[in-house]
């Protein structure tokens, strides 16, 4: 077997490198694009949040409320109910 031309091989070293810029900078692209794209994550804040601080819980009114906004003590209270058979 015989060993290959310095031509071929300087050749295949070319194109290996081109490949290799190619690459290099499509990661560039990519890494600008993700930098554009979440610099909002990247900002510092503005306001920090405190860490002790107290949730307040909720009222039986606000717990009793269902989606629609009635009220289920008010329900019961008077009003009739309709229920599915």
């Amino acid at each position: 077997m015989g060993t290959a031309s310095p031509a071929l091989t300087a050749r295949f070293r070319d194109i290996v490198a081109r490949v290799g810029d190619a690459i290099r900078s499509q990661r560039e692209i990519d890494a600008r694009r993700a930098l554009q794209r979440y610099r909002h994550l990247l900002r510092e804040p503005h306001d920090p949040l405190p860490l002790n601080e107290i949730i307040p819980v909720s009222s039986k009114e606000d717990i009793s409320a269902n989606a629609h906004g009635s009220d289920a003590c008010e329900r019961a209270a008077g009003h009739p109910t309709f229920e599915r058979a």
